[in-house]
């Protein structure tokens, strides 16, 4: 392209692909390489009665104090969110899991254990050990809940076969009515500690709550159960509940996420878990949750990180929301504003180049001619260099240059002027054979 048509057109052939470079390098950073974290997550949680609606509430309150609004979504059963969130299906960033539930596909990880919850066993008066339900009826839940999970594995583990055991889907107040009517003979209920169908079920008439016989031993077989002795009157002093140590088993709560949710929000959901786990609950001892030690799901290296007090420097200084756009600021969009702003002062310099080339080529050619005539001063390559000359001023003639570069243009014309005298003026030149211009 003619250099004075690029000087002319140098908005649209330099400064503007520049621009939509620099425009697409942000969206770039924006959108793939440094995004910001979203504003909106949503929870997944059980039905209404679920204890896990409760504690989604208190996430979302907490996460609302710094700018990030959350969606609550209920569903039908405990599980059916760790099951869409699991299978991609559906918007579920975060929900509360089971271990018993482990493993549930590629697409989870937990953030943290925040806590367990408890296997009950309650079994009407006169059993008073989990062999003893063979042939008998128990209240689990559905097929595929945690309740029937449970129950499938003490009473595996008490030696009876799934086909010695009837079960029914009664769960909760249901649950309640068939064991106080008779309907069924125990009830398995994985709840927390403060569960309302525990409580009422360890105060009623005619029913007990049993321990797990050698519980260390299912613990050492299952990793998605915990032993753990559930001391006496630790349910309610004053009636003795339970009325001895009881050994019994448990299953961790786990604070779950989408793989690829965004790290910051990663970490922002695990500075909650630290707020509201870090109290004891019922059997769970201070400062133990949340933790990474012992997950029943691959732990996130972002929340692995993050407990262990490894986080941008960032939000160590500054709040959640303004230290995402602070590293944005600091490590991405500065960066490439200064490279853009140095690319955009420079761009000038490209014309500057395609100048010096096109003058750099004829003072070559000058320069050729001059070495070749001091070591040959014949007539025939002064007359060849003069023909030569002639060629190279009218081929500089042509030359069309900006306004600002026209002192190069006349200096370097001065010089082929000069030059073209000194060939024509040489005693061996043959003034008849000399070419004009």
């Amino acid at each position: 392209m003619k250099i004075l048509l690029l000087y002319q057109r140098r908005w649209f052939l330099i400064y503007l692909p520049l621009l939509l470079l620099l425009c697409a390098a942000v969206v770039t950073i924006l959108w793939v390489w440094k995004p910001l974290p979203p504003q909106r997550v949503v929870i997944g949680t059980g039905p209404g009665q679920s204890s896990y609606l409760e504690l989604a509430r208190n996430y979302a309150a907490r996460l609302e104090n710094l700018g990030i609004q959350a969606d609550i979504v209920a569903h039908d059963r405990p599980q059916e969110a760790l099951d869409r969130m699991a299978a991609g299906g559906g918007r579920i960033d975060v929900t509360f899991a089971q271990g018993l539930y482990a493993p549930k596909g590629a697409a989870v990880q937990a953030l943290a254990v925040v806590g367990h919850e408890i296997v009950w066993v309650f079994a009407r008066e006169g059993i008073d050990h989990l062999d003893q339900l063979r042939g008998g009826r128990v209240a689990a839940s559905v097929e595929g809940s945690s309740n029937r999970i449970a129950a499938d594995l003490l009473l595996r583990h008490a030696g009876l076969a799934q086909d010695e055991v009837a079960f029914t889907d009664d769960v909760g107040d249901s649950a309640i009515d068939a064991i106080t009517t008779g309907r069924v003979d125990a009830v398995v209920h994985v709840a927390t500690g403060d569960s309302q169908t525990a409580a009422t079920l360890a105060r009623l008439d005619g029913v007990r709550l049993l321990g797990v016989e050698r519980a260390g031993q299912l613990a050492s077989r299952e990793p998605r159960l915990r032993a753990l002795v559930m001391p006496q009157g630790s349910i309610e002093l004053r009636a003795n509940l339970p009325a001895a140590d009881l050994p019994t088993m448990v299953t961790q709560t786990h604070l779950m996420v989408r793989e690829d949710l965004h790290p910051a929000l990663q970490r922002a959901l695990v500075d909650v878990a630290g707020e509201l786990h870090v109290m004891s609950g019922f059997l769970e001892g201070q400062g133990i949750y949340p933790t990474a030690i012992g997950s029943n799901y691959p732990v996130s290296p972002v929340a692995r990180k993050a407990l262990r007090g490894g986080r941008p420097w960032m939000e160590t200084i500054l709040p959640y929301g303004i230290a995402q756009w602070a590293e944005l600021v600091l490590y991405a969009l500065l960066p490439v504003g200064l490279a853009g702003t140095m690319l955009l002062l420079r761009a000038p310099r490209y014309i500057d180049w395609r100048v010096d080339a096109a003058i750099l080529h004829f003072y070559g050619e000058l320069k050729f001619l001059e070495e070749d005539l001091s070591r040959h001063p014949d007539p025939a390559r002064l007359r060849a260099a003069a023909r030569r000359l002639v060629l190279l001023e009218q081929q500089v003639d042509k030359m069309e240059l900006p306004d600002r570069y026209a002192d190069r243009w006349y200096t370097l014309r001065e010089h082929l002027h000069q030059a073209r005298t000194r060939v024509l003026t040489s005693p061996q030149t043959a003034p008849q054979t000399i070419p004009q211009t």
